[in-house]
């Protein structure tokens, strides 16, 4: 597993003080055999992943609609 490598060159004045010049790499802080799950079932996150999607859509639209009737009311 490849982690994350901040570029001394992205890095603020402070924390180039404190790490020098070098890049800022981070470590594991789990084994990564630690956190493979055997029983999982990919189809069943992906429609879960779908559903949460659908119904933050639905959500969306419900406060742009009700946004949209305070602002007409408003106007008038």
């Amino acid at each position: 597993m490849e982690l994350p490598k901040i570029s001394k060159d992205q890095l603020t004045q402070q924390l180039r003080e404190v790490v020098g010049d070098n890049d800022i790499e981070f470590d594991a802080i789990v084994e990564p055999t630690d956190i493979v799950i055997d029983d999982f079932d990919e189809d069943a996150y992906n429609e879960g992943r779908l559903e949460v999607a659908k119904k933050l859509v639905e959500i969306r639209k419900e406060i742009q609609s009700d946004l949209r009737r305070t602002e007409t009311l408003t106007d008038t």
